[in-house]
């Protein structure tokens, strides 16, 4: 691709295979965002429970965004030097830890501190899971690779949609959080030693710090994009509930909509990672899924609202796979510390959205809020087209200085 230049990826050779590679960071991948996806399908049950108003379960979610955020580019740095495979039982191993807490908090404060855990584990995960991929997959293979990892978010969605109909409608909703700690097993069990080769000089060091020097504008439109994904899984079944349709059936649509987007993020990052332009796709896709979601606020019922959510979420939720292998593979230098920047970026728009949406229609309404996170995904598809001019401009600085 023609933003990675003529970089060149150093990696250790694929063994063991990059099949077990691949299966452990997607395990591990989905074990640390399917805490705050368990909280949002569960919402109708944990807000009865626990007498959550909407601003408060908007809250609770965003612990989860802005310890992530806080912990994006420390997680990134520690990953780096920790390595892939300690670096990712560690944060597995505490979002494990954070969801069996979850399960049994009396209180919404309770459950939002161990929300705010799940948010540090990942902040680490993440980052190591990248590394992995690039000390264990050969480069031929790496786009299908970080495909398959990146549908961990549409994926925890899925598995919380249906645990919905499947466990919380019966049981409750605290064994909930127990799916997502089986969810994490092959993480730990799997994960091999890994270790990625690349120059560790001064010279080498420093022009990666230079270079990494550009990376604000894709953690920027990371933000805003983020902003509308995090508020679509805390409150669609929400929305959907307050229009009158059942919990359980609103969890199969989000269920549904998430298959989408897992075939979306595998798809476009496995056929589109490889093509010229891969940031303008990104952005298209963006701006599909931002069409997608402004129907959430006409279409309330029946057909037409699933087969929206479909497009919606396979765009929606799509652009995220294409993007980070993208952005991650232009900075080949300290690839998990580019990641911590993307996780910073992500986690900082799942602060804010969250938050913002549920004050939004609580005041103001649904409508008014799928509007609003609408907007969100325009913007971010207008500033990824501006941030490899942004990334240039920010390099010859740091070159000069």
């Amino acid at each position: 691709m023609s933003e990675s230049g003529s970089s060149r990826i150093q990696s250790a050779p694929p063994t063991p295979s990059a099949k077990r590679v691949v299966i452990a960071t997607t395990s591990a991948s989905t074990a640390g965002t399917i805490p705050v996806f368990l909280l949002g399908a569960t919402a109708p049950f944990v807000r009865a429970e626990l007498n959550l108003s909407q601003a408060q379960l908007g809250i609770t979610v965003s612990c989860f965004w802005l310890t992530m955020a806080l912990g994006g580019i420390a997680g990134g740095r520690m990953s780096q030097r920790l390595g892939a495979t300690r670096a990712t039982r560690i944060g597995v191993g505490a979002s494990m830890f954070a969801m069996a807490g979850a399960a049994l908090a009396p209180h919404w404060l309770v459950l939002a501190a161990f929300m705010a855990l799940a948010g540090v584990a990942n902040s680490l995960t993440q980052p190591a899971v990248d590394l992995a991929l690039f000390a264990g997959v050969s480069r031929k293979r790496l786009s299908m690779a970080f495909g398959i990892k990146q549908t961990a978010l549409p994926g925890a969605a899925l598995v919380s949609g249906l645990v919905v109909p499947l466990l919380a409608s019966s049981v409750g909703w605290r064994p909930a959080f127990l799916v997502g700690i089986v969810v994490a097993i092959p993480a730990m069990v799997l994960m091999p030693h890994l270790v990625y080769r690349h120059v560790d000089s001064a010279g080498r060091a420093s022009d990666a710090n230079k270079r990494l020097a550009g990376i604000a504008g894709f953690a920027f439109a990371f933000a805003i994009a983020m902003m509308a994904v995090s508020a679509t899984g805390a409150f669609y079944v929400e929305s959907a509930v307050s229009h009158g349709i059942t919990p359980e059936v609103a969890g199969l649509f989000l269920a549904a909509g998430s298959a989408c987007g897992i075939v979306g993020r595998f798809v476009f990052a496995w056929k589109l990672g490889v093509i010229q332009r891969p940031l303008v796709a990104a952005s298209t896709i963006m701006m599909i899924g931002g069409c997608g979601v402004l129907c959430f606020a006409f279409l309330t019922a029946g057909w037409p609202l699933l087969l929206v959510t479909m497009v919606a979420l396979g765009a929606g939720w799509g652009w995220n796979g294409l993007l980070t292998f993208a952005v991650v593979t232009i900075f080949p230098e300290a690839p998990a510390r580019a990641s911590g920047y993307i996780v910073l970026g992500a986690a900082a728009g799942g602060v804010v959205g969250p938050t913002a949406f549920g004050l939004i229609a609580q005041n103001l309404g649904f409508s008014v809020g799928w509007a609003a996170a609408s907007c969100c995904f325009l913007v971010s598809a207008t500033i990824l087209l501006l941030a490899p001019r942004w990334r240039k401009g920010a390099e010859a600085h740091a070159h000069s200085g």
